[in-house]
């Protein structure tokens, strides 16, 4: 199945601003997360040290990033923000917000400097997953902890409030859902999720909205979204990130059979209307065997900017600052 593609003129070739509006070890640092920023916050609010975040969203992110941005000749930065940034927290929740000033100033910055920007709901009430990207590593978590309706009413703010701001050009609308989510329910919810959007102003002739497929087939996902969607959505591109460095079957790879999966990301590319919204140039272990490590290096980066050049709306490289190392900074 190839779906009708209608990308976007000019594809997004941009960076996250990952570790800013939610804290993930390597991103955050030299900020020390520990597990995720649930655990941190938990410490920062029973030592009374909140300031310790407070001074983090002020300094971590500045203006002259996004000049350093934009002369380096990329177009768009992905903002990845929790959903307490928008509604402050929940259900008890440790985290600290709501903090829409910082998301005003990234809309702002991106406006003088000429980049446009994919707003990216990264941790969801509940959260999407049990994994630290959505704010908290929570074992205890099942499908059904994810707040649906409370995740709708964050969008439905972030829609309104940047409707009319001529940069923002994406809204994502969660981030790396579970596997384990019912690809009915999924689909069911970015349904939902594209028309609240619509109807608090980000009308389908400006504004992408971004739908993750994560860890699952994207031709069977794109088989439900159109079941359950019905075709009556306009201006959506699915999200997939990859990565080559965290699961066994990585790590078994060659830089041969690497550089082939490359291949293959670009064919499923071609397929569907589609974002790389993270990436990086991090190997798994045999990978990294064949030649020196800045050698394979740079003929991976070139091998997937080949490849992400078949995304109908482009790909943001993971990530603008990363205390991992070079091949995720």
């Amino acid at each position: 199945m190839v779906m009708a593609l209608k990308g976007r003129a000019r594809p997004w070739r941009g960076v996250n601003l990952g570790g800013w509006l939610l804290l993930e070890p390597g991103p955050s640092a030299p900020l020390n997360t520990g597990r995720c920023e649930w655990d941190l916050m938990e410490t920062l609010r029973r030592r009374q040290a909140v300031d310790i975040l407070h001074r983090h969203r002020e300094t971590f992110i500045q203006k002259e990033d996004f000049v350093a941005i934009k002369n380096m000749g990329l177009n768009a930065v992905r903002v990845p923000f929790g959903y307490w940034i928008v509604l402050g927290p929940s259900h008890g929740d440790p985290y600290e917000g709501p903090a829409m000033e910082y998301l005003d100033r990234a809309v702002q910055w991106a406006e003088e400097c000429d980049l446009e920007v994919l707003l990216d709901l990264h941790g969801c009430p509940g959260g999407e997953s049990p994994d630290a990207p959505c704010g908290r590593v929570f074992r205890g978590w099942d499908w059904t902890c994810w707040r649906r309706t409370e995740t709708l009413q964050a969008l439905e703010v972030v829609a309104r409030r940047y409707c009319d701001r001529s940069h923002v050009k994406g809204l994502a609308v969660c981030n790396e859902p579970s596997r384990f989510i019912p690809a009915d329910v999924l689909a069911g919810f970015y349904d939902q999720a594209v028309s609240v959007i619509r109807a608090s102003g980000m009308s389908a002739d400006r504004v992408t909205v971004v739908l993750p497929v994560f860890q699952r087939s994207v031709p069977e996902f794109v088989k439900t979204w159109e079941r359950v969607s019905g075709g009556r959505h306009e201006n959506f591109c699915f999200d997939v990130h990859y990565y080559h460095c965290f699961e066994d079957e990585w790590n078994r790879m060659t830089l041969a059979e690497h550089l082939r999966a490359v291949e293959d990301h670009a064919e499923e590319l071609r397929r569907f209307p589609m974002v790389v919204g993270e990436w990086s140039l991090a190997l798994g272990g045999r990978g990294k065997a064949a030649l020196p490590a800045s050698q394979a290096m740079a003929l991976f980066a070139r091998q997937q900017i080949k490849a992400y050049a078949e995304a109908s709306h482009g790909w943001f490289f993971w990530n603008w600052r990363d205390g991992a190392g070079v091949a995720w900074d």
